[in-house]
C-alpha cells in the first residue's frame, strides 16, 4: 500500500489540508468552540495552529471593528493560502504569522482568547511538547483570559484498532500485539491533559468530548481517503518491521473492512475533546 504523504510536497499538502482536513477535521472543532465556548466581546484573539485560516477569518468576519485577529502556523504553505482567503474577503481586521506552538513570535499578556490546535500531533511528540506548549500559550493571554485547547484523546480510533488486531491475527503476525497496545494508549486521557493544564497554572479548568464520526463504504475509500492517507497512516503502520507485512496488514483489513462494509458500513470515530481554562 502506498505511502501518500510522502510522494507530496508542501504546497500540494496545504491543498489537500484546505479541501479534505479542514471540512472534514477541523471545522467539527470549530464549531465545537462555537456552541461552547463564551467570546469576548471585543479584543485580541490568537489561533495558534491555525491551518489555511478558515477559522480565523471567520471570527474576523464576524467581530469585524471590534477584535483583531491573528493566526499562526508552522506551515508557510498553508498560510499563503490563508492569505488569499482574507484578501478577498477584504477584512483589516485579521494577519496571518509564521510560528509554532512553543514559539508563536507575538508578545507577553497580549491576547484576550487563545486558541490552539493541538489535536492532530502525534500522540508520543504530543506528550514531549506539551508542557512547553502551555508555556507560550500562557505567556501570550492576558489575565483573565480564556483559552481553548483541541485535542484528540485516548479512546480515538478503537474501531481500526480492533480490525487492526484481527489483521495481525490474519496475517498471522500476532508478535505485533504489545506494539499495537501501546498504539493504543499512547493518547493522553482526559484526566492527564487536565492535570497538565492544571499545572501549567491555567485556572476554571474544563473539558468537553465529542465523538466526531467518519464512515467508509470500502476498504479502499478508507485508505485512499486523505485524512487516513496523510494524517495518520505512518504512524499506524510504523509498528511493522518490513513492507511486505504492512502489505500483507493491508490485504487482510481490507477483507475484514469490506466484509463489515457488506454489512452495513465501516465506522470510526475520534474523540475530540475541547479544554477551556482562564489564564
Amino acid at each position: 500500500m502506498a505511502n501518500y504523504s510522502a510522494t507530496r510536497d508542501a504546497k500540494e499538502l496545504s491543498y489537500l489540508y484546505d479541501l479534505y482536513f479542514v471540512p472534514g477535521w477541523r471545522e467539527f472543532f470549530d464549531q465545537l468552540i462555537d456552541a461552547e465556548v463564551k467570546f469576548p466581546k471585543e479584543g485580541k484573539f490568537l489561533e495558534a495552529g491555525c491551518g489555511t485560516g478558515s477559522y480565523v477569518i471567520d471570527l474576523a468576519a464576524r467581530f469585524r471593528d471590534k477584535a483583531q485577529i491573528i493566526g499562526i502556523d508552522d506551515s508557510a504553505e498553508r498560510l499563503a493560502l490563508a492569505n488569499g482567503k482574507a484578501e478577498i474577503k477584504k477584512l483589516d481586521n485579521v494577519r496571518f504569522a509564521l510560528g509554532n506552538l512553543e514559539s508563536l513570535g507575538v508578545e507577553e499578556a497580549d491576547f484576550d482568547l487563545v486558541i490552539a490546535d493541538l489535536s492532530l500531533i502525534a500522540p508520543t511528540e504530543l506528550a514531549d511538547r506539551l508542557e512547553d506548549i502551555l508555556t507560550e500559550l500562557k505567556r501570550v493571554a492576558r489575565l483573565d483570559a480564556t483559552v481553548v485547547l483541541k485535542f484528540t484523546t485516548r479512546g480515538s480510533f478503537d474501531e481500526f484498532y480492533s480490525i487492526y488486531w484481527e489483521a495481525l491475527y490474519e496475517a498471522d503476525l500476532l508478535d505485533y500485539t504489545t506494539q499495537l497496545e501501546e498504539l493504543i494508549q499512547e493518547r493522553l486521557t482526559i484526566e492527564q491533559i487536565e492535570a497538565a493544564v492544571q499545572d501549567a497554572g491555567f485556572l476554571k479548568v474544563e473539558t468537553l468530548t465529542e465523538k466526531q464520526q467518519f464512515e467508509f463504504e470500502s476498504a479502499e475509500s478508507f485508505f485512499s481517503a486523505p485524512l487516513i492517507a496523510n494524517a495518520f497512516w505512518d504512524h499506524w503502520f510504523s509498528i511493522l518491521a518490513s513492507e511486505r507485512e504492512e502489505q500483507e496488514v493491508c490485504a487482510a483489513l481490507t477483507r475484514i473492512i469490506d466484509r463489515e462494509c457488506s454489512d452495513g458500513g465501516f465506522d470510526m470515530s475520534a474523540k475530540a475533546t475541547l479544554v477551556i481554562a482562564k489564564r
